[in-house]
């Protein structure tokens, strides 16, 4: 499995304080909502066969709103085609043309996509044929290099909490960095996964802030310390995955995926009343 040692940081200024430990009681859609992304996690065999290569396209499921087994394995239509969103936008579609094994415990459908798919070299999408899923203009934008100052300080500070001494600031790397919209009547958020190596442990910040002019407000926050630093088994990175209004409420949720020492999973976060939280976990692959 593919790992690398870097933290997404979710800054978090509310009563609510980690979206990974509380859950919000949420309305999910009426169908499937699948992660579209390639095959970064794996590639061999299992006990059920060949698993999806390195070079697949993949849907895999996240959410469905019925519930099955914990032993039965997702179901995907093969000959079916997913609406395919990229930063709440819809894009086009994808073919299911097989199933195939992920990992050691999961599977997933290996997809073609229409032309007008197109995914940023690691990049991820959304897919569902959700009825209320409609979707919007894509505000996802490259942060400028005074937004990436600041979203230092703000992953700095948050180290700092945890003992981290500001000496290290000159390890610090940012691994993922957007600006977007997940309301169309306010304004902008700075998400941002950023880590460093210090002695004898990484240590990784996923954060979500507010822009308001040239000064950011810190939403969530999300620290992870990973001291097993050859293996990596007791790493917990975090990735931002996109966002997309999944409930119908005007706001988007935003997807965050999960990869520790041989398993991933994805969860959905959504802010509500100023707060962020958990609403669903789902995806969970591994060995």
């Amino acid at each position: 499995m593919n790992r690398n040692y870097s933290c997404l940081v979710l800054l978090l200024a509310s009563p609510l304080a980690g979206a990974d430990k509380d859950r919000l009681a949420w309305q999910g859609p009426d169908q499937p909502v699948y992660v579209i992304t390639q095959n970064h996690y794996a590639e061999g065999f299992t006990p059920d066969g060949e698993t999806a290569r390195f070079s697949d396209l993949l849907a895999i499921e996240i959410y469905n709103p019925k519930a099955r087994p914990a032993n039965q394995d997702a179901h995907y239509d093969v000959g079916g085609r997913l609406s395919v969103f990229f930063g709440g936008e819809k894009q086009g579609q994808v073919r299911i043309n097989k199933v195939a094994p992920l990992q050691c415990d999961s599977t997933v459908a290996i997809v073609a996509p229409e032309p007008s798919v197109r995914l940023a070299k690691d990049g991820m999408a959304l897919a569902t044929n959700a009825g209320g899923v409609i979707g919007h203009a894509n505000h996802q934008r490259k942060a400028t290099d005074q937004e990436k100052e600041l979203a230092i300080h703000l992953a700095m500070s948050e180290f700092e909490k945890h003992g981290v001494l500001e000496k290290e600031e000159r390890n610090v790397e940012v691994d993922q960095m957007l600006v977007t919209k997940i309301d169309q009547n306010e304004g902008e958020l700075l998400i941002a996964y950023v880590h460093l190596k210090a002695t004898g442990a990484f240590h990784e910040v996923f954060l979500v802030a507010s822009l308001k002019g040239p000064k950011v407000e810190t939403e969530l926050a999300r620290y992870h310390e990973t001291k097993d630093i050859e293996d990596g088994t007791d790493s917990e990175d975090y990735r931002f995955v996109d966002q997309l209004d999944l409930d119908g409420d005007g706001i988007d949720e935003i997807v965050v995926e999960v990869t520790g020492y041989e398993s991933e999973e994805f969860r959905i976060l959504k802010r509500l009343n100023g707060a962020w939280g958990r609403v669903h976990v789902g995806g969970q692959g591994g060995c």
